[in-house]
């Protein structure tokens, strides 16, 4: 099951590779790497992850769509707030119209502890979701579920979900994930402020990778569950990057994967330290996954103090064991506490 699994992901991500070099630049300028030297000291004196204002009930506008999973469900719009850190990218920022709007959903009243799921890259669409997150299952277990769009997913954007983040892009890049973390705690200080006693968080992948980095941010994190990691940008991007002519025209031009490093350094989860306790965090993991590599998950666990790890046996894709999975997530939020 766990080469089936492998195997998978391994054609799966040369697709993506593709898709990857389709949005790199066809040609880096001479002084790539000083500017990429600028850019990471220019993030490494940033305050990137300010505290946002609670939207108010004037701020938001909610939607009774029909119940699902015998539960009310909400559909959750307000403005995000986020003005970029980098000058030179406001612009940008700014014509990215659809992206200004953050969408959610909230399954059931909002008035029991609330799990908010972190979907992958390319991800976001509500009727998927419903099913990879087994939120019927959450629910029936005294938790109530938000699903919610990551910048530049879903209904952010106007092409295809995630084509522009992450990206070859690097300062969209960290200026996305600095938008992720600004509309996610608004949001959850909405939920709390409506009604919800708790809100904590399960990802997948890049979720996964958002949920470690919103653990470093905010006090107020409820539990965090990494499902699939990410932890280090720079090292996927050039380790899956290896055979494309994307990579070599960055090394022709003086980048290696340690500048990346320093670039991506502001958002990367195990170069924080964590603030959720370690008896609420869990990280679940495929041995079979080639996209987000065990090592990945490995590196997150020894960061957050070796803290509780469940292994399935498939992968990125062919989640071969996820059912024991999220039930070993419900015990360990059971002993916790939670809900």
């Amino acid at each position: 099951m766990t080469g089936a699994s492998a195997a998978i992901d391994r054609g799966v991500l040369r697709m993506m590779e593709r898709q990857m070099s389709s949005t790199a630049p066809r040609g880096l300028p001479r002084d790539a790497r000083a500017r990429l030297l600028e850019l990471a000291a220019a993030y490494r004196a940033a305050p990137f992850f300010p505290a946002p204002p609670t939207p108010t009930a004037a701020d938001v506008t909610e939607t009774r769509e029909p119940n699902a999973y015998d539960a009310p469900v909400t559909a959750i719009r307000f403005t995000s707030g986020y003005r970029p850190f980098l000058g030179l990218f406001r612009e940008e920022h700014h014509r990215r119209i659809e992206n200004h709007t953050v969408h959610a959903r909230l399954y059931g009243t909002g008035t029991r502890p609330v799990m908010l799921c972190l979907h992958g890259w390319g991800g976001g669409t509500w009727w998927f979701e419903e099913r990879a997150f087994v939120i019927g299952y959450w629910l029936r277990r005294g938790f109530d579920v938000a699903l919610f769009q990551l910048p530049h997913h879903g209904e952010r954007t106007r092409g295809r979900s995630g084509a522009l983040f992450p990206s070859a892009n690097l300062v969209r890049t960290n200026e996305a994930f600095g938008q992720a973390i600004w509309d996610l705690r608004a949001f959850a200080a909405y939920l709390r402020a409506r009604g919800a006693p708790s809100v904590g968080a399960m990802g997948m992948s890049l979720g996964g990778y958002t949920t470690a980095l919103w653990a470093t941010v905010d006090p107020e994190l409820a539990f965090a569950v990494a499902m699939i990691p990410a932890v280090s940008m720079s090292d996927l991007m050039w380790r899956h990057g290896e055979e494309s002519p994307a990579r070599r025209r960055a090394v022709a031009a003086g980048v290696s994967s340690d500048l990346l490093d320093d670039v991506f350094a502001v958002h990367a989860p195990t170069t924080r330290p964590v603030l959720v306790p370690r008896e609420r965090l869990m990280i679940v993991a495929g041995k079979g996954d080639r996209i987000t590599p065990p090592d990945q998950a490995e590196t997150l666990w020894k960061h957050w103090r070796q803290c509780a790890i469940h292994w399935f046996p498939g992968g990125h894709l062919a989640q071969v064991g996820r059912g024991d999975a999220f039930r070993a997530v419900r015990k360990h939020l059971q002993v916790a506490g939670l809900p």
